[in-house]
């Protein structure tokens, strides 16, 4: 037995035009990237290389920056020359007020990078803090820190300890930036805690704004990711009806499921091996569930004589389609993310039942032969019970005689009908089916019970004598 399935219609009569391409604001306004909260740790150099026109700008730089976060973002400010004091902030509705964490000039006599990188960690680690984060060191200076410093060198046991602890950081995007605002500087310690920080090409203060920009992007790059990254792996997952298919012609619903709730679906290149589907595209809205129309032809092969025959057969059966997505552009070049390939690998087990016995015909045939036999029983009846013809003359005793004229298959003795006394019936017999001789059978009680009651078989043109009273049949017209 073969099975050919076709996809009928798709979803609608009419397929609404598919969307097009999503680019990266309108993936992150539908993802909400902004209300998903980052945290960010911006270590500024404010040692008195800093100060004048440079700090001023600088400062302007990180107000611009700052009002471009999310208003649930945190910022820990870390302004360090010799010591490092960390300020931590969510951004709000008055992001410009975060610059004022800074101090209103840039004076200090040392560079402690390795103060600020450990005021850093210590922030990235308080309990409250987000899984997301990016962290960010601006420097004009090499390592310089004062007699009492932790890092007096720019390696050792301190430093390593201070690794070892942002190692240990549980953080599902960490993301670290270093801006030298001049040529030679120890922005490049920052690898010494956070190894695969990037180290940007020196710019001047006036440009910092322009490589701040870097760092936000990707940091709300890495909100996306966090909220895609596991349910672009899951694939669409495609349902077939658990009720059995029936023969011939059948129409069933495949269910076909988008299991992602942000990212929405096209379908292209619909298949089913050896059956001939519509293409597409089919769309699915995020966490949405479609029903695909599927025609089945199944042949379950001859009936049978047996009236109760059941034929069942399981198949599986395999929907292939090309995903595809208005975002896909967005999640592979700027995501770097990869949607499941194709729907569920499993198939769809189906089952087909049928039922090939001749119930109906066993049914047809007795309720025929049933009609027969009743048919035969009135027949037989009939030939045996014959209709009344002609007439009998009853005369009792030396009384007067009369005349009662025979129809039907029953003629009732009354004395409304005979004037005789009692009670009484005559009737016709054959002595069999195939016989033609034809007799009267006359019963009579001349008191109407049932001890006076006679009776007697009378031929054609005979005469009986019953219960005292005389019956001669006159048969004519027969």
């Amino acid at each position: 037995m073969w099975i050919r399935s076709a996809v009928a219609a798709m979803l609608l009569a009419a397929t609404p035009a598919q969307a097009p391409p999503a680019g990266l604001d309108d993936v992150y306004a539908a993802l909400g990237v902004d209300r998903v909260a980052s945290d960010y740790v911006v270590m500024v150099d404010v040692s008195g290389s800093m100060r004048g026109a440079r700090y001023a700008q600088l400062r302007r730089s990180l107000t611009g920056f700052f009002a471009a976060l999310a208003p649930e973002d945190r910022v820990t400010l870390v302004p360090f020359d010799e010591r490092a004091e960390a300020v931590t902030r969510q951004v709000g509705r008055e992001p410009g007020q975060l610059a004022a964490g800074l101090p209103r000039d840039a004076v200090g006599a040392y560079t402690d990078i390795g103060a600020a990188l450990e005021a850093g960690v210590t922030a990235l680690a308080r309990p409250d803090a987000p899984p997301l984060a990016t962290v960010v060191l601006l420097t004009d200076g090499r390592h310089d820190p004062g007699p009492r410093s932790a890092y007096p060198l720019t390696q050792g046991h301190n430093w390593n300890q201070l690794a070892d602890r942002a190692a240990k950081l549980n953080k599902v995007s960490l993301q670290a930036y270093a801006i030298p605002l001049s040529g030679a500087t120890g922005a490049t310690l920052l690898r010494k805690v956070f190894p695969g920080a990037s180290v940007l090409a020196p710019t001047s203060v006036d440009r910092l704004t322009e490589r701040l920009a870097r760092p936000k992007a990707e940091a709300r790059a890495a909100k996306a990711r966090s909220l895609l990254a596991a349910e672009v792996t899951e694939p669409v997952r495609v349902t077939w009806p658990a009720e059995p298919i029936g023969a011939g012609r059948t129409t069933v619903e495949v269910r076909v499921e988008n299991p992602m709730p942000h990212v929405p679906l096209v379908l292209n290149d619909l298949a089913v091996p050896g059956a001939e589907v519509a293409p597409g595209p089919v769309e699915l809205p995020p966490g949405a569930t479609v029903t695909v129309p599927v025609t089945v032809d199944w042949d379950p092969g001859p009936r049978s004589l047996a009236p109760l025959k059941t034929v069942t057969e399981r198949r599986d059966l395999q929907l292939t389609a090309r995903v595809d997505s208005p975002w896909s552009a967005v999640l592979t070049g700027d995501l770097g993310l990869t949607l499941a390939g194709a729907p569920a690998a499993a198939p769809g087990t189906a089952e087909f039942s049928a039922q090939r016995g001749s119930l109906w015909w066993w049914v047809t045939t007795a309720v025929l032969l049933a009609a027969l036999a009743v048919v035969l029983v009135r027949w037989r009846r009939g030939r045996l019970s014959p209709p009344l013809t002609g007439a009998v003359t009853i005369r009792r005793g030396g009384g007067e005689q009369r005349v009662l004229p025979l129809s039907g298959r029953r003629v009732v003795l009354s004395a409304d009908a005979t004037g005789l006394p009692g009670s009484g019936e005559i009737t016709a017999a054959r002595s069999g089916v195939g016989s033609s001789d034809v007799r009267l059978m006359i019963s009579y009680s001349p008191d109407g019970s049932a001890g006076s009651r006679g009776s007697a078989a009378c031929p054609p043109g005979g005469t009986v004598s019953v219960a005292g009273t005389s019956f001669r049949w006159d048969h004519h017209n027969r």
